[in-house]
């Protein structure tokens, strides 16, 4: 992250190194994009990241989580080329009526989107519904509630009641719902015992393969 901000300011944009994905970062990302002629989104894409020279490794495979390093996810939400940003508590405008509830992760349209734990689907949809677009919710076998947004599309064969597995295909990247017409990246939401949010970033930067590339 403070490489890409680094790189922003390179570009005449002021801005604070400080490692966060938050609204000055986004701010001057918006700045940038529309100074390229491109969709001001304020989201710094796999592509804008690549135009300022800014490498993102590609993942072969997602790792299971080693012992103590994630409190609630076995495996990373994103198997493939990806951007962790800090977005959790983010405002949302009046229409969500509500701040960012989860953290988004930026991927190209049609990246695999694996179970994070051992689990079921509690729910799905392969339609657009809402703000989420197309979306999976898979509960693990303590109980705990994982959502994840904006999906392309989910994985043949799964319906609610489908057992799966920590590291399993349940679907692709995509920019459904809200976030029609932007980047493509996936909405991820950890409910513990399914209650209310919390933000999932310390487990998804305990277990995000491609930790340091970027930053």
């Amino acid at each position: 992250m403070k490489t890409l901000q680094r790189k922003l300011r390179m570009k005449g944009i002021r801005i604070p190194v400080d490692g966060k994905y938050g609204p000055r970062t986004r701010a001057g990302v918006r700045i940038l994009q529309r100074k390229w002629k491109l969709k001001a989104t304020g989201i710094a894409d796999v592509a804008l990241l690549a135009r300022l020279g800014i490498k993102v490794r590609a993942v072969a495979s997602t790792p299971a989580a080693a012992p103590g390093t994630a409190q609630y996810l076995k495996a990373f939400p994103v198997n493939g080329t990806h951007q962790l940003t800090k977005s959790w508590g983010a405002f949302r405008g009046s229409l969500q009526g509500q701040s960012h509830q989860g953290e988004d992760i930026m991927a190209a349209q049609g990246t695999p989107v694996v179970a994070v734990a051992d689990g079921t689907i509690k729910r799905l949809t392969r339609v657009e519904t809402g703000l989420g677009g197309i979306w999976i919710w898979l509960v693990d076998n303590a109980g705990n509630e994982y959502y994840y947004a904006h999906l392309t599309d989910i994985a043949p064969g799964l319906d609610a009641g489908s057992k799966v597995t920590a590291g399993q295909q349940i679907g692709t990247v995509g920019n459904t719902g809200d976030a029609r017409f932007g980047a493509g990246h996936l909405h991820f939401e950890v409910h513990p015992g399914g209650g209310a949010a919390i933000d999932p970033y310390p487990d998804l930067i305990a277990l995000d393969p491609s930790r340091g590339t970027a930053g």
